[in-house]
């Protein structure tokens, strides 16, 4: 990875490349849809994952990343300058590990005010899915659902987000490091919503099997596409600020570490739909401080803290 700071305007065609975007959409889609379609029709849900079906999306989150090195190396044959594969500076890292946890409470407090969940400090539905877990044997003493809640959550900032980048990474070097610098030219509003638009859509036939939005197989999708897209809004800003893979790779992890982990978990009888990190108020939180970020980025230097 290269510490020389690269400025975003040398990797950003001229005019947007459209056959090679399809050629890497085509090759994206193909990859992640075909196990998982197949996966449904052999009847796996993805509502409640299992060990296979974790595997499964931990497979297809890589795929994107496939798409854009075969496309790089293989179609264009353009290689991995404009890719965005450097680390940038370190402070982006530290205000996207403090503000994320931050964010996620906002998210779920709002959900709280608003009347679509309760808080429930005693962890209910962490306990339900341990029990579910050791189906039937013999659970050894755990730690005050406080005190559990409290591990888990240092356990997601010290640990799960940083594995997590790992994966996401697998994402993002399709989506934002090749599919976003494709759009640019069309301006930074456009190629972020056409992007979050792609991006959601790319994760339908999961979302259709349970995942995120049990129950919602036709809405679930769509809702895919604006949490995606109000993401998406946050990841141009980051990309365009730092040009870093990298720094939307963690970014993207973070967000999945804290609205997977313990802390939606204090909440319950949450509608996937209106409220929490994926529903309505997710959705319009995560969105304005994309805007507001995007908004503010145009200016911003490549590479500069």
């Amino acid at each position: 990875m290269s510490r020389t700071p690269r400025s975003i305007d040398q990797d950003v065609p001229k005019t947007v490349p459209w056959r090679e975007i399809a050629s890497f959409l085509a090759l994206a889609f193909a990859l992640a849809w075909t196990p998982e379609l197949i996966a449904l029709a052999r009847g796996v849900r993805f509502r409640s994952l299992t060990i296979g079906s974790s595997v499964l999306l931990a497979i297809v989150m890589i795929t994107p990343a496939v798409a854009a090195a075969v496309t790089r190396r293989f179609v264009t044959r353009e290689g991995f300058a404009t890719a965005g594969l450097r680390r940038g500076p370190w402070r982006p890292y530290v205000v996207i590990w403090v503000s994320v946890p931050i964010l996620t409470m906002g998210v779920y407090a709002a959900t709280i005010a608003l009347g679509l969940g309760r808080f429930d400090p005693t962890l209910s539905q962490l306990m339900e899915r341990i029990h579910e877990a050791a189906a039937g044997r013999p659970i050894p003493p755990l730690p005050s659902p406080p005190v559990l809640g409290a591990v888990m959550f240092a356990q997601s900032l010290i640990v799960g987000a940083l594995i997590t980048t790992v994966f996401t990474f697998g994402e993002e070097f399709g989506w934002t490091g090749y599919l976003l610098i494709k759009l640019l030219p069309l301006g930074r509003w456009r190629a972020a919503i056409i992007y979050g638009t792609i991006w959601g859509l790319w994760h339908a036939p999961v979302i259709a099997g349970g995942y995120n939005y049990p129950g919602y197989p036709v809405l679930g999708p769509l809702l895919m596409c604006l949490l995606a897209c109000s993401l998406a809004l946050t990841q141009t800003a980051l990309r365009l600020r730092f040009n870093s893979v990298i720094v939307t790779s963690f970014f993207h992890a973070s967000v999945n570490a804290q609205g997977l982990g313990v802390l939606p978990m204090f909440v319950v009888g949450v509608s996937p739909v209106l409220g929490g990190i994926t529903g309505l108020v997710g959705i319009l939180v995560l969105g304005t401080v994309g805007a507001y970020l995007l908004a503010h980025s145009g200016d911003a230097t490549p590479g500069r803290a």
